[in-house]
């Protein structure tokens, strides 16, 4: 037989309360058995790889169950520290989450908990209560702990209405071990996060850089918006650029809702922030504006209800300036931009700077290849084929004066033929070159179109030779001075010196610019006025330099020297 379990002889009264000992002893290991399960599904839950909201309202729920209170929150701050980022409650019914209407906005006694943990028996009878709102359940005892690590503070978790009457010191203990937990979650959460987001634009900038590569300057902008508008979750995507009127941005382009009144227009800069970052060259986080607040809504931020969601602006750089600014814009109630967001923003519009410079290299490389072939076509045509046909009309015009009557109407009809000829083909070149004005084109081919007009004067073309860097130096006023002295100076040889052959030399050496004229004819007649040279004398004189004339019965050679000015440009002021 089994030995029975006996107890000394006791009196009665002393037997119960010893077995009610014993009974409240295993009920408390019981409860502690219950609290010590809890804290561990919860700790659990961290570490297990799912939702943070599931996690976070695991630990709330746990939290209520540790410490047997009815009701408990957790409230975590959003990144950027305005509002909350989330926001779970336990034990409240739906009804009663209706008629409060808004989430707590961190006064009083939840405000006081970011700070240090406070536990109390009436809520009501401590100086920091702010009360509650219309339609919230009464709310007596209270325990509220920060949820923070490593100094930094994620929120709070509080709870009230202990069951057991208040909260224990081993209470606090148990919900502070919680909180900790909650934050190690919200903190790995978002390292995830920002990881995740840093990734995900390393890929889509580099998607972005080939799709500007395949698109022209002129449609890269559009393309970059839809590009940026398909990868965000921002609802409206604006590529902003200073406008052509001072005081004005303009919006290149622009994705997204309400896109529709923007993209295309110019707006007064002082009416966003973006011109700041224009100014500036700083990108910045702009966080939701409440209804009610004084400060007008920008135009490129989403407002809905008097409020004004969050918005990021990235300044946009090759470098040297800010050329743009891009705006992303979320709706109210959307969580803020974060810190990673700006980094990334940042990072991603330096690359889309470079990606964009290199479209643009590439476009005027390819319109310097195809100018390049214009202007050699254009100097072949002026400086080979015109003189050629030129000369042979001149040829021709020689012969009609000494052949028959018969042949002598062929021939002048073939010399205007080519004089059309002529004509088209000059079309021709300034299609392919055309000058803004005449002082763009090269003191070469302004010169030589001087020469072709002078020579259907004379019996034989005017021949003209350059030596030198001519087109480098004689250029701007300078080449306005040059072809004005040619000018004048064949005009004398036509109308007075009765020359047959004429030349135009114009000469760049290491220190002077020259323009030598020189003719066949009879001199400079003693009954002619000197005033065209006169001028021409003081122009050479002005500039620093000298004319010399040579006149005789067998011709006249007119030289004008000037010095090369010491930037070694045309340029004057």
């Amino acid at each position: 037989m089994t030995d029975a379990i006996s107890f000394p002889d006791l009196p009665r009264s002393e037997l119960d309360r010893t077995i009610e000992e014993l009974i409240a002893r295993a009920n408390e290991v019981k409860q502690s058995q219950g609290r010590l399960r809890a804290l561990l599904r919860a700790t659990q839950a961290v570490v297990e790889e799912i939702d943070l909201g599931v996690v976070l309202r695991r630990i709330a729920e746990a939290a209520v169950e540790l410490v047997d209170a009815e009701y408990g929150a957790l409230g975590v701050i959003a990144p950027d520290g305005h509002g909350l980022e989330a926001f779970i409650h336990v034990g409240m019914a739906p009804g009663a989450v209706d008629r409060i209407g808004h989430l707590p906005e961190g006064h009083g006694l939840l405000g006081a908990v970011i700070a240090d943990p406070i536990r109390l028996e009436r809520i009501a009878e401590d100086s920091r209560s702010a009360g509650f709102p219309a339609g919230h359940p009464r709310m007596d005892g209270f325990l509220g702990v920060p949820v923070r690590v490593r100094g930094a503070v994620f929120g709070n978790l509080y709870l009230t209405n202990p069951r057991r009457g208040h909260f224990t010191e081993e209470d606090e203990q148990l919900v502070q071990a919680l909180a900790t937990s909650a934050a190690y979650a919200i903190d790995h959460a978002r390292i995830l996060v920002e990881a995740r987001t840093r990734e995900r634009w390393t890929t889509s900038s580099a998607e972005i850089a080939v799709a500007l590569a395949d698109t022209d300057a002129e449609r890269a902008y559009g393309t970059l918006a839809d590009e940026l508008i398909s990868r965000s979750d921002a609802q409206l995507l604006s590529i902003l650029i200073p406008g052509s009127e001072p005081g004005t941005i303009h919006v290149a382009a622009a994705r997204g809702e309400g896109s529709a009144r923007l993209d295309g227009i110019d707006v007064r800069a002082a009416t966003t922030l973006a011109v700041d970052v224009l100014d500036s060259g700083t990108s910045m986080i702009a966080p939701p504006v409440p209804a009610g607040a004084e400060r007008e809504a920008d135009p490129f931020s989403l407002s809905r209800g008097g409020s004004t969601g969050p918005a990021i602006y990235i300044a946009l750089t090759d470098g040297r300036v800010v050329w743009g600014v891009l705006v992303a814009a979320r709706e109210p109630g959307r969580p803020s931009f974060t810190q990673t967001d700006l980094e990334v923003g940042i990072d991603l519009g330096e690359r889309i700077s470079v990606a964009l410079a290199l479209a643009r290299a590439r476009e005027d490389q390819q319109r310097v290849l195809v100018l390049e072939d214009r202007g050699r076509i254009a100097r072949d045509l002026h400086d080979h084929v015109i003189q050629d046909i030129f000369g042979t009309g001149l040829e021709l015009q020689s012969l009609a004066s000494t052949a028959p009557a018969k042949d002598r109407r062929r021939l002048d009809d073939a010399v205007h033929r080519l004089d059309d000829v002529i004509a088209q083909i000059r079309k021709i070149v300034f299609a392919l070159t055309p000058p803004a004005s005449d002082s763009s084109a090269s003191a070469r081919h302004r010169v030589l179109d001087i020469a072709a007009d002078a020579s259907k004067a004379l019996p034989h073309p005017v021949d003209v030779a350059f030596s030198g860097p001519v087109d480098l130096f004689v250029n701007g006023e300078l080449a306005d001075d040059v072809t004005a002295v040619v000018r004048e100076l064949l005009s004398n040889v036509i109308k007075h010196s009765g020359a047959a052959d004429a030349a135009v030399t114009i000469t760049v050496d290491d220190t002077d610019i020259r323009v030598d004229v020189t003719d066949d004819g009879i001199g400079i007649p003693a009954e002619v006025h000197r005033s065209g040279l006169s001028n021409l004398t003081a122009r050479a004189t002005a500039l620093g330099g000298t004319m010399d004339v040579t006149s005789s019965a067998n011709g006249t050679r007119v030289a004008w020297r000037i010095p090369i000015p010491d930037d070694g440009g045309g340029e004057r002021e």
